[in-house]
């Protein structure tokens, strides 16, 4: 065995072949930590942030996802926290309901069960899981990756360095995991529009457990109601990315104005919201699109490597099947690294661009119709009761 190598500061560069890194402590990261705890990697998990990333609008469970949480051990405190069935209603100007996408019903077995659970309930369930099993640093991001044939040594924030076998870039749309390592190539894909979410105690706008969407030509307007909150949601199209800055609140608030004043139903009480406060969420629609999710050392889960959009509606459910794929593929490989990264790639891509495809073709007309045509298309169809979510 050769003797281990020193950096500058004296530390080794090589780490045993079980310390891996996770970058980003939302869905991707904690589900692909407590998997890799339960590989029996030494997992370190990092967020830039000073906590877990609060708010945010609920996430759906269905499918594939109902399997791997029961796998996990979480279906139970999963299903103990969830949401009532909500229906979905179509406005006009005048609140007339135009069409309606019934609840689901609730179904005893696995494959037709589909339900949601708020955002935060979700993040603590994960989160729980990892109490005391892996080494979790908030405020710490990382600043340079070094690849190496031993290791990756990864240089933080705050200047201090450490080698691990593996990084995982679970850390979201804008990754910053996914620049270091693969450079600033532009992974993003453009849908041709740009949204607004914002939660609020519940505002009288309409009944618990109903969502309402009124669109005109090229702007939605959304209300989720529950019996504690409202998520207010605007959305509008572009037909090129605009120009501005996503730290500027105030320009965004103006844009939104310009967009959306004097538009009726309940969007003037809507913009009220926008403007009370700055806790808001506001970005284009768009997906990442990469032909690889994984270079040398490290690899990309969730948001980072494949996000499928608001639209699509699977955030959440895409970034815990993405963990539950890559560990299979590393429990199938075991330290062959490269192999398993494949196997993993090859797995889940077929999925990911299915999802991303029926985003861009149906998800943008359903919610965010460009054109009278698109509106009267959907409206048909809702009402002969041939769209399903």
């Amino acid at each position: 065995m050769h003797p281990a190598k020193k950096n500058s500061h004296g530390q080794s560069t090589r780490p045993p072949s079980t310390a891996v890194l996770v970058s980003g402590a939302s869905f991707a990261g904690l589900a692909t930590a407590y998997w890799l705890n339960k590989l029996g990697y030494q997992v370190t998990l990092i967020e830039v942030a000073s906590g877990l990333r609060q708010g945010g609008t609920p996430v759906d469970i269905e499918g594939e996802t109902i399997g791997i949480l029961a796998r996990m051990g979480m279906i139970d405190a999963v299903r103990a926290k969830a949401l009532p069935p909500r229906r979905l209603e179509f406005k006009d100007a005048g609140d007339t309901t135009v069409g309606v996408l019934e609840a689901h019903s609730v179904s005893d077995h696995p494959l037709d069960q589909k339900f949601e659970i708020h955002r935060d309930d979700l993040l603590e369930i994960l989160f729980a899981s990892l109490d005391g099993a892996v080494e979790v640093i908030f405020g710490q991001s990382i600043q340079q990756l070094a690849d190496s044939p031993d290791a990756m040594l990864v240089t933080f924030a705050d200047g201090s360095q450490r080698p691990y076998a593996l990084v995982f870039g679970c850390d979201g749309n804008r990754s910053n995991t996914r620049r270091l390592a693969f450079g600033d190539s532009e992974f993003s894909y453009f849908m041709g529009g740009y949204f607004f979410i914002k939660v609020v105690p519940a505002t009288g706008l309409l009944p618990a457990n109903t969502s309402q969407i009124f669109s005109v030509p090229g702007r939605t307007a959304l209300l989720n109601g529950y019996d504690n909150q409202t998520d207010i949601a605007l959305a509008f199209r572009a037909e090129r990315e605009l120009d501005y800055d996503y730290r500027d609140r105030a320009q965004q608030r103006r844009m939104l104005h310009d967009h959306f004043d004097g538009l009726g139903w309940k969007v003037p009480a809507m913009l009220g919201h926008v403007d009370a406060a700055d806790d808001f969420y506001f970005d284009k629609i768009n997906q990442i699109r990469m032909p690889a999710w994984s270079k040398g050392r490290v690899a990309l889960v969730g948001d980072a490597g494949y996000c499928v959009s608001p639209v699509a509606g699977m955030g959440g459910s895409m970034a815990i099947i993405g963990a539950a794929k890559l560990a299979d593929a590393l429990s199938r490989h075991g330290l062959n690294h490269a192999a398993a990264f494949q196997d993993y790639h090859d797995k889940l891509r077929p999925f990911v661009e299915e999802v991303q495809e029926k985003a861009v073709s149906l998800g943008m007309a359903l919610m965010f119709p460009s054109d009278d045509t698109q509106i009267e298309e959907r409206n048909r169809k809702l009402i002969q009761g041939v769209i399903d979510l």
